[in-house]
């Protein structure tokens, strides 16, 4: 739900100037996504209003359907350096501030997502890996990084981007019986999330984090 010049991928690169930060995040992002570097996971610390979002939405739309070489300036940006995009990624978008910890997500045969480690495996894999995940999500345990790195090598090249985390954590903290799972079940996600990343080639995370304590 935005006007054309964020939804729509063409419009939004051909209205968006390439900064040297933004290009850069580019750049690092279309090389792990195709295995060939950059990094695997990436902090977006930045003030509020500071361009986060603007940040990941160019992520997002770099790596849809529509290809790079029709995105004006990417397709520059990429061609100089010798780069490319895969031609199929799987994205999952997780808003801490779009999905309370109490609800859940409704999924078709009447099934629940409780959890963002089972959101994050429904939109990357839809059923096939949610199924390797649905008990952690039932019971709101975490899932070790070797299940994660299984999720991401079946569905790979893999995007994650995360926006609001710590709006979502806030919610949990010292609050019991939530179906998100408990904060510490949510800490120990954050760590084997970025563990999985790292030992994953062709997948990347990104979070926005405020720039504060």
């Amino acid at each position: 739900s935005a006007p054309s010049e964020y939804s729509d991928p063409t419009e939004f690169f051909a209205r968006t100037y390439l900064t040297e930060g933004l290009s850069n995040l580019l750049i690092g992002a279309s090389k792990r996504l195709s295995n060939t570097g950059g990094d695997p996971v990436v902090e977006l610390q930045t003030n509020f209003g500071g361009g986060k979002t603007h940040s990941m939405l160019a992520l997002y739309h770099m790596a849809g359907q529509t290809p790079s070489e029709d995105l004006p300036g990417l397709d520059q940006l990429l061609s100089d350096l010798k780069l490319s995009v895969p031609a199929k990624i799987n994205r999952a978008v997780l808003v801490g501030t779009s999905r309370g910890p109490q609800d859940a997500l409704s999924i078709k045969g009447g099934r629940k997502i409780r959890t963002t480690w089972g959101e994050m495996a429904w939109q990357l894999g839809g059923e096939e890996a949610f199924k390797m995940i649905a008990e952690n999500d039932e019971r709101g345990i975490a899932p070790g990084s070797n299940l994660l790195e299984e999720i991401f090598k079946k569905c790979a090249p893999c995007l994650i981007l995360i926006d609001e985390w710590v709006a979502y954590l806030r919610q949990i903290y010292k609050v019991d019986g939530l179906p998100s799972g408990s904060f510490d079940a949510n800490l120990s996600f954050v760590q084997s999330l970025t563990e999985a990343v790292k030992a994953s080639p062709d997948t990347l995370l990104v979070a926005s984090l405020p720039a504060s304590q």
